[in-house]
């Protein structure tokens, strides 16, 4: 069974009370970012001097650092079953969902051809900031929305992406929720370990 149809990739948190006021800096800080992060990944995509492999990497360092992979992965799982696993079991999770992520990034990187990304203005969500995107080629046009929250450590992270209307955290999580019904936590590692993007 596939873990992940996407990408090519969040009952998200619960709010209580009145989101505090974010300021336009937050939303320009996002939008600066997110321009930059896909300025550098298109050059790199189309630098044709450098072998596929070693790109796809260097671009996974750049893209990476934006996502929160641990909070996804909990999203993903839900609380109730995050709670019920030792720390061993959720080390070992996080790791598995967070390559797992990157894997079916990568592999969705060989479709780009000539798109071209349009950013949209961000907007609050709550204590959260949404980056509308699109992604155009030709005549068609795709929508992507990027999720944020602010860690008090690493700063705005993505937690959540929107392809065409659907969630990777939601598509995640009904998965693993399927597996779940008929397996063990075990076999939803396995298979992790081993299905394809």
């Amino acid at each position: 069974m596939q873990i992940n149809k996407f990408l090519t990739i969040f009952t998200l948190l619960t709010f209580i009370g009145f989101a505090p006021l974010l300021s336009a800096d937050d939303k320009t800080d996002i939008q600066v970012m997110m321009k930059k992060m896909i300025g550098d990944v298109t050059t790199l995509i189309q630098d044709e001097s450098i072998p596929k492999e070693i790109r796809k990497r260097q671009i996974e360092t750049i893209v990476a650092p934006h996502f929160d992979f641990g909070l996804m992965g909990r999203l993903s799982l839900g609380k109730k079953q995050w709670k019920k696993l030792s720390p061993k079991e959720r080390k070992n999770f996080s790791t598995l969902f967070e390559d797992r992520v990157k894997q079916s990034y990568r592999s969705k990187l060989d479709l780009y051809t000539d798109e071209v990304v349009i950013i949209d203005d961000a907007v609050q969500v709550k204590s959260r900031i949404h980056l509308p995107t699109h992604l155009i080629r030709k005549n068609e046009k795709r929508d992507i929305l990027y999720k944020f929250y602010k860690s008090k450590k690493r700063g705005w992270l993505i937690y959540d992406v929107d392809i065409l209307g659907v969630s990777i955290i939601q598509t995640y999580r009904t998965q693993f929720a399927g597996i779940l019904k008929e397996d063990t936590f075990a076999v939803l590692l396995e298979k992790l370990k081993t299905s394809e993007s």
